[in-house]
């Protein structure tokens, strides 16, 4: 049988302990507490080997049901989430049961788990674990000696961040007693074992092998710390240097260094670009002052590009001149000889596991720095790091406000081209120049719009305006018809004769006149005279529920209005919802701009071109794949709406329409309109052909392009018809549309003639794929 850990201290597993504890809980006053006590014991008289104990492992394991019953007392499911808790075997780092939590750490971690708790309380591998021999002077021989020590592990997880832990030991349910060759420890005993706090054979002296018995289990719980390690670290860097002025900065690291000339630069790496400090006091000096721009691959040779750019590996010139010799004409060594500086240390600041800086450290003298004083930067790295994470975080706070006060929020896929302006106009501004956020725009982008639009909207607000109004003139009417019983005043008379009046205009021949003509009816003579009723009279419950009814705000009737304006959210925010789900993945496609506005349902614009892309190389494959991704969700999006329209107040339906359009063409961010728009008077007329072609007709028919449940594509040229047939093949295959594929002809818009349409049925019933159709599917698919 497998044994447990065997010495000085015998091992016992038991349940002894615990049940004295359930024992005393049974004249607990507390009911809960007395029937977990009742529970337990029963369990443990049923099964009295566990109370005697055993040191076989194995043994113990056969009982696993009923300790994980036991071990429920103490882990209550309801925190095991929460709670990271296991209990150890006795004098062992092995756990026996863990909470869910710590079970979760365990699966994740690459740390060994049980190595980790093996040193838990060794100073080092070398060390004696006291911990055993603290419990018998302190619970046994009450020597109340003073072994506490700060209890922390380190393990690894899952996500390669190493976490730390404080763990607490609870011994309640262990015991350590004599045997019967134990040596009584006196107090002189206790001297000489203190004085010999790391000597094994002082303590092996008086503790010889299995003198103790070690009886019971343990606990250990467990706090996750790494939050507040990484604050203490902080507030220790912040200590040692002042972000707002770089001279103390330099005099520490001109002392560490031993080299009272030294220098210390910096610059920002923006992708591909090398960007000038910004600020008074900061400098570099690898980058030439003559305000180019420089990228990486042209700031130095390709052992510099690769070890710092890629690797982000500290990159050091022991002899500039040398290096210079060795790959001439670089603009690194040709700037460093200019200002005079004839050894250097470019250090790489990896943020977030991004690249975001460059520490530059110059001296004027080949080999002042050089591999062998570097090592002292290991011991300044916390330093360096925050003070440029403190930097870094100022400079992007500084181009956000910028941005923010320039321009509205920015998508992603642009957010670059608004960065680098940012710079410019922070470095003219700095400068002393008065400089302007110039306008940003981006050519030969091609784009697609597609829009899903609810049918017959404004006749189904009108419905429902209609439909208020009439509920609230009929139920005045008949408010006064029952004042009229009481007292027959000749005004309410006139009142009703008005009502039905506009009952009939309501119902013969409704407008915007009509409706404003009630409202006004109603705001200066039946809520005036209605409010007098409710405060003079007494109470009339058809009077409250009619102004409970009036909304605050429109001061009206809002029942039908408001059904029908839920269904408009709703369909909105549902179809908004899933559309942006999927553009995260069409941005895995290629990166492109992307816009959706909220009318009565969806519209949605996307352009897409290398100018979009600062470092993603384009090809016309990416638009076939994005083309065919946006017919594959703009029929997803319309079986969507139709499998969840029961769920809506109002039921409506909707048409699917994606334009075409193969001429590039430019787009600009309007700073004043805090939008882009398409740019130039030929391109205008892409957007002329958005705006009318939803209402456009069949040509020599009165029936509209665009139908429920069926998706339109409108388009120009016979190159885009072939391309969309074989996608609209493929979507059939897919069984995404149905068998009937039109080709129409359709009426002559203004500003543009000869535009056609292909039309199908989209199953309202298909099967969303996991994934996105690509180009290779279509192509697998012939």
């Amino acid at each position: 049988m497998e044994q447990l850990i065997t010495g000085p201290f015998k091992p016992i597993i038991s349940f002894r302990y615990l049940k004295s504890t359930f024992e005393k809980l049974l004249s607990s006053k507390n009911p809960m507490e007395q029937f977990m006590a009742k529970e337990g014991i029963k369990i443990l008289d049923a099964n009295p080997e566990l109370v005697t104990g055993t040191s076989a492992i194995d043994v113990f394991y056969s009982y696993k049901e009923e300790v994980d019953k036991i071990m429920a007392f103490l882990f209550p499911p309801a925190l095991a989430d929460n709670e990271i808790k296991a209990a150890l075997f006795p004098y062992s780092n092995a756990y026996f049961y863990v909470s869910k939590r710590f079970k979760s750490i365990i699966d994740e971690t690459s740390s060994d788990v049980n190595q980790v708790l093996r040193k838990l309380y060794k100073d080092n591998d070398d060390s004696i674990d006291l911990n055993p021999y603290a419990i018998i002077l302190n619970k046994y021989y009450q020597f109340n000696v003073d072994f506490e020590r700060p209890k922390q592990i380190q393990l690894v997880d899952g996500t390669g961040v190493t976490r730390t832990y404080r763990i607490t030991f609870n011994a309640d349910f262990l015991n350590i007693y004599p045997n019967e060759n134990a040596v009584e420890i006196t107090s002189e005993i206790l001297d000489e074992l203190l004085e010999n706090a790391q000597d094994k054979s002082v303590w092996d002296l008086y503790f010889p092998e299995d003198s103790w018995t070690v009886e019971g289990f343990g606990i250990i719980s467990m706090i996750d710390t790494t939050l507040d390690e990484k604050i203490d670290d902080f507030k220790a860097h912040l200590i040692k240097g002042n972000s707002n002025n770089s001279k103390p900065i330099i005099e520490d690291l001109r002392k560490i260094f031993n080299i009272s000339d030294l220098e210390i630069g910096n610059y920002i790496v923006e992708g591909d670009q090398l960007i000038r400090p910004i600020g008074e006091g900061k400098h570099t000096f690898t980058l030439h002052d003559d305000g180019q721009q420089v990228s990486c691959q042209s700031y130095a040779c390709k052992y510099v590009y690769d070890t710092l750019f890629v690797n982000h590996e500290p990159v050091v010139l022991s002899n500039v001149l040398n290096y210079s010799k060795k790959s001439p004409g670089n603009s690194l060594s040709r700037t460093l000889l200019e200002k005079g500086f004839k050894s250097a240390i470019l250090l790489p600041i990896v943020i977030d596991g991004e690249l975001k800086f460059i520490v530059e450290l110059v001296a004027h003298k080949v080999n002042q720095l050089n591999h062998i004083n570097k090592v002292k930067l290991d011991t300044i790295m916390p330093f360096i790091l925050s003070h440029s994470k403190r930097s870094i975080a100022e400079y992007d706070n500084e181009i956000s406000a910028i941005i923010q006060n320039q321009c509205t929020s920015i998508h992603p896929a642009v957010e670059w081209r608004f960065v680098e302006e940012a710079h410019r106009f922070i470095q003219e501004r700095d400068a002393g120049f008065s400089p302007n956020f110039n306008e940003i725009k981006f050519e030969n982008v091609l784009p697609l719009f597609g829009q899903i639009d609810i049918v017959g909207s404004s006749v189904a607000r009108n419905k429902a305006i209609q439909s208020d109004l009439n509920m609230a003139l009929t139920l005045s009417k008949n408010i006064l018809r029952e004042r009229i019983e009481d007292k027959n005043y000749p005004f309410y008379e006139q009142l009703i004769y008005k009502i039905d009046k506009q009952i009939y205009e309501l119902e013969s021949d409704f407008n915007n006149n009509t409706e404003q003509e009630i409202n006004l009816f109603f705001e200066k003579d039946i809520y005036p005279l209605f409010r007098h009723f409710k405060a003079a009279g007494p109470k009339n419950d058809k009077i409250d529920d009619f102004i409970n009814t009036l909304n605050e705000n429109k001061h009206s009737f809002y029942v039908a209005r408001k059904a029908y304006d839920d269904t408009i959210n709703n369909i909105n925010k549902s179809l908004s919802v899933f559309i942006e789900k999927k553009q995260v993945k069409a941005q895995e496609i290629y990166p492109h701009y992307f816009e959706k506005f909220k009318t009565d349902g969806i519209e949605h614009n996307m352009y897409v071109g290398q100018s979009i892309s600062q470092n993603t190389a384009y090809h016309e494959s990416v638009l076939f794949n994005l083309r065919l991704w946006q017919l594959q969700v703009m029929c997803e999006m319309e079986a969507l709406y139709y499998a969840n329209q029961h769920n809506f107040p109002v039921k409506l339906d909707v048409t699917s329409l994606v334009l075409v359009y193969d001429v590039p063409l430019t787009i600009r961010y309007r700073i004043d309109e805090k939008q882009f728009d398409v740019d130039g008077a030929y391109n205008v007329r892409y957007e002329m052909i958005k705006k009318r072609i939803d209402k456009a007709l069949i040509k020599g028919t009165t029936e509209r392009i665009t139908q429920p449940h069926k998706l339109t594509v409108v388009y120009s040229t016979n190159n885009i018809e072939r391309e969309y047939l074989s996608y609209f093949e493929f979507l059939k295959s897919k069984n995404y549309i149905g068998d009937k594929i039109e080709i129409l002809e359709v009426e002559e818009l203004q500003g543009a003639n000869g535009i056609k349409a292909i039309r199908a049925d989209i199953n309202p019933k298909l099967e969303q794929a996991n994934t996105l159709f690509s180009m290779a599917d279509l192509e697998a698919s012939l």
